[in-house]
């Protein structure tokens, strides 16, 4: 299994529409979209993104941010969800937006990789026994100027900007 991570899109529909692309040139299996995937104001570009999102249904988790609208959720043929566990042979990927759970206050149940996103800044280190992702912010990076993804596979996570470069990877075996 191959996952793809990125988050905190508020709206952008062509960085969802580059990312969407990068997907499948990555030939993962799953896109994990980390929460605040919709604009809070625009119904127009929250259609435009439901409809996307809709389309690929069947290969697309979305985690609900902060910044995600009921109406937003409304317009999607699947769930949102608050957080969740994916897995990948015997690993476990616990994922949400953040403004719950985050790398300093991890829920009492996280698997031995814990991802997130809303802070907007792409993250990857290992702490303790675990480690800690955030692909950062699609649509309004903060801190450093990197729109960035994550990927997991059955050996390493990978943190990579949009234009391919690796950023930092680790061993996850």
């Amino acid at each position: 299994m191959k996952y793809m991570f990125i988050s905190d899109i508020h709206g952008k529909v062509e960085l969802l529409e580059k990312c969407m692309k990068i997907f499948e040139d990555e030939k993962a299996d799953k896109l994990i979209i980390l929460g605040d995937t919709s604009s809070s104001t625009d119904n127009i570009v929250n259609r435009e993104i439901a409809n996307i999102l809709n389309s690929n249904k069947n290969k697309i988790e979305v985690i609900r941010g902060n910044c995600d609208t009921y109406d937003f959720e409304n317009m999607l043929d699947f769930p949102m969800f608050d957080m969740d566990n994916l897995y990948l042979d015997k690993i476990i990927i616990t994922i949400t937006h953040g403004h719950y759970y985050n790398c300093y206050e991890l829920p009492s149940n996280c698997g031995e990789i814990f991802i997130q996103g809303h802070t907007h800044i792409p993250i990857l280190k290992k702490q303790n026994d675990k480690i800690l992702a955030n692909p950062g912010s699609i649509g309004r990076p903060r801190g450093v100027d990197l729109r960035c993804y994550i990927i997991v596979d059955n050996e390493k996570i990978s943190l990579k900007t949009l234009e391919g470069k690796d950023v930092k990877t680790l061993s996850i075996i």
